[in-house]
């Protein structure tokens, strides 16, 4: 009988093993077919410096334009990470703390909206904000949770604005 618990250990700490691998093989795959989707985007903007910065940003994730439940592993963009942003006239540049930066220029900005509930993130009523893009013709949205109640509403009112002047041109 004391044979019987070993084995059992070592079955068990294959499977578990076997599930893990499983796991990120499944993961590098989708990211790998979604990297043949559309390009990476760009780490800078030209004049970022020109815009409004905001600090204490947590970059949520990324999910297909209109599937929301659909993250977007590629390009670094499944990693889930606190920041910056800053908006310009020449876009949105969203960068992470130890993670790759994502610039969004303006040309490629769709739209954006307040929600609550992003892939495995719920919040209160209107507590992340979804800006909507575009990279290579493939449709994305961002959604960004400020720590401040007051630093959400001038992010999204800022976002609204250089949207509003892009509808305008």
């Amino acid at each position: 009988m004391p044979i019987r618990y070993p084995i059992m250990a070592v079955l068990v700490t294959a499977l578990v093993l076997f599930l893990a691998i499983a796991a990120f093989r499944a993961w590098r795959s989708r990211a790998n077919s979604q990297e043949a989707q559309f390009s990476a985007p760009a780490e800078w903007l030209e004049h970022p410096s020109g815009g409004r910065q905001w600090t204490g940003i947590q970059y949520v994730a990324t999910s297909v334009l209109g599937a929301p439940l659909e993250r977007v592993s590629a390009h670094g963009l499944g990693a889930r990470g606190f920041g910056k942003i800053t908006v310009s006239r020449d876009g949105v540049l969203i960068e992470r703390n130890g993670e790759r930066a994502i610039g969004i220029p303006f040309a490629s900005l769709r739209g954006v909206q307040r929600t609550s509930v992003a892939i495995d993130r719920a919040v209160e009523k209107d507590g992340l904000i979804q800006l909507d893009w575009e990279q290579d013709g493939f449709g994305l949205s961002t959604y960004l949770r400020a720590t401040s109640t007051e630093t959400r509403k001038q992010l999204f009112e800022e976002l609204t604005q250089i949207l509003a002047t892009k509808e305008t041109k």
